[in-house]
């Protein structure tokens, strides 16, 4: 990559009031075209080319992280109890599997610190991009976002849940979308749930969106098909009162 990366930015030409608006009537919104073109592409090949990816998964309701080289080296049998395991908490309960970078705590523990996904971070943590959030969502206490990167591939999946965790003044969740290429029918769908369970609505995954939603809303990311043919690469986290 070129030694001069663009800074992290929003696009001047958001219509923050239509959002806002959209956002206030329903609790969620899409937000294409969110960044400039060069900082989405720059974003893009962070994730695609540059990313040490864990594995991420529910261990009795905990989060677990598995690095990569570990999990090679179990064997064929140890892959498919691990699965068996996952599939079998997926079934009733809240499961997920997926890789992901857990940013903050790589800031915490001073790890890839010239990463650029960490500039990212930082802008999102940035009095512009607090601003923004805070005008979207009309909440003006919002104060930080965590993040965390995400790479959804074949078998990957997140199970239903709301984000609901007070201690954590989760205000509104968002996912920063970077995937170049998707088809609805690869799953990977960010979906929305009524009390009667149906989905009322979903996001597919795109390039350079920005989806922002209200804080309790039942969710899930449908499983992705044996057939996808492509990574469902994302940034996501909460915008939080702290």
């Amino acid at each position: 990559m070129n030694a001069v990366a663009p800074e992290p930015r929003l696009d001047p030409r958001l219509d923050r009031a239509l959002v806002a608006r959209v956002y206030r009537q329903v609790g969620r919104v899409h937000i294409p075209d969110v960044f400039p073109a060069d900082v989405a592409t720059r974003v893009h090949a962070a994730l695609a080319g540059e990313t040490p990816w864990q594995l991420s998964l529910a261990n009795r309701g905990a989060n677990a992280g598995l690095d990569l080289e570990t999990y090679e080296r179990l064997t064929p049998e140890q892959k498919a109890d691990l699965a068996g395991l996952v599939h079998e908490g997926a079934a009733y309960g809240f499961q997920y599997l997926y890789k992901n970078f857990p940013l903050d705590d790589h800031r915490a523990a001073g790890r890839h610190h010239d990463h650029y996904l960490m500039r990212v971070l930082e802008f999102l943590n940035s009095p512009p991009f607090l601003a923004f959030a805070r005008e979207i969502t009309g909440v003006p206490a919002i104060r930080r976002l965590d993040a965390q990167a995400t790479l959804y591939e074949r078998g990957h999946f997140l199970t239903r849940h709301d984000d609901h965790d007070p201690p954590k003044r989760r205000v509104a969740a968002y996912v920063l979308n970077f995937t170049p290429e998707w088809r609805a029918d690869w799953g990977g769908i960010l979906q929305f749930l009524d009390a009667d369970g149906h989905v009322s609505e979903g996001y597919v995954p795109a390039f350079n969106a920005l989806n922002v939603f209200r804080v309790p809303q039942p969710h899930a990311v449908s499983y992705v098909a044996p057939f996808a043919r492509a990574g469902r690469y994302s940034i996501t986290g909460w915008m939080r009162e702290d």
